[in-house]
């Protein structure tokens, strides 16, 4: 059997330094309310496959953390970048075969997704998930290739199209998932919520309203 992991991205629990720019929106604990929904989401879809899993903490390791895998790390770097190459070159030079990386902004990401990923880098150097904003919500390779976390314009419209270009030139072989939505802003919490009537949150226009 092929060794293969997911690494899951996600910041510390922490008021006020988690989805910064819907708290902008919708408060500071609003937007901790529904970043802990997102995380919920995200480990739902893991629950979906048999990949171990481990998790990557932006600043320190909780104890006891309600969402995280069995396996604990803390992210290492300066920028978002520099941190998501150090944790792919830990791994593949671990012996691991297939590393596919993803963030907890993305509450439609589901098993299926992660299974695609892994089958896609049979036949594929890279894959990504793109995001409607420009970015994506997943990254999966099998060798080192760390060109393609230099010189990209973190949290932009550029991301996806940026890290495309930089793996052409380099002649890798790319496949693409699903466009799915991260939940980054208050219009993308909106929209979300106009589309899944069973939320158990509520949107900022209605806290807005009442």
């Amino acid at each position: 059997m092929k060794k293969e992991v997911v690494l899951v991205f996600q910041r510390n629990e922490v008021l006020g330094k988690v989805k910064t720019r819907l708290a902008a929106g919708v408060g500071e604990e609003q937007a901790m309310e529904i970043y802990r929904y997102l995380l919920n989401k995200t480990y739902l879809a893991l629950k979906e496959i048999t990949v171990p899993v481990t998790t990557y903490f932006s600043e320190f390791i909780p104890e006891n953390p309600i969402h995280s895998a069995e396996n604990k790390q803390v992210q290492v770097g300066g920028d978002l970048g520099e941190r998501m190459r150090n944790a792919f070159v830990a791994h593949l030079e671990s012996g691991i075969e297939k590393v596919v990386l993803i963030g907890t902004d993305c509450p439609s990401l589901e098993g299926i997704h992660l299974i695609q990923a892994f089958e896609a880098l049979e036949h594929s150097d890279l894959v990504l998930g793109p995001a409607r904003d420009g970015g994506y919500y997943l990254i999966g390779m099998k060798r080192r290739a760390d060109f393609l976390f230099e010189g990209i314009t973190w949290s932009s419209e550029l991301v996806l199209s940026q890290t495309l270009t930089l793996a052409a030139e380099q002649g890798l072989h790319s496949s693409l998932l699903p466009i799915l939505e991260d939940i980054d802003s208050p219009e993308d919490w909106e929209r979300y919520c106009s589309q899944n009537g069973d939320m158990p949150y509520l949107s900022s226009s209605h806290q807005q309203n009442n």
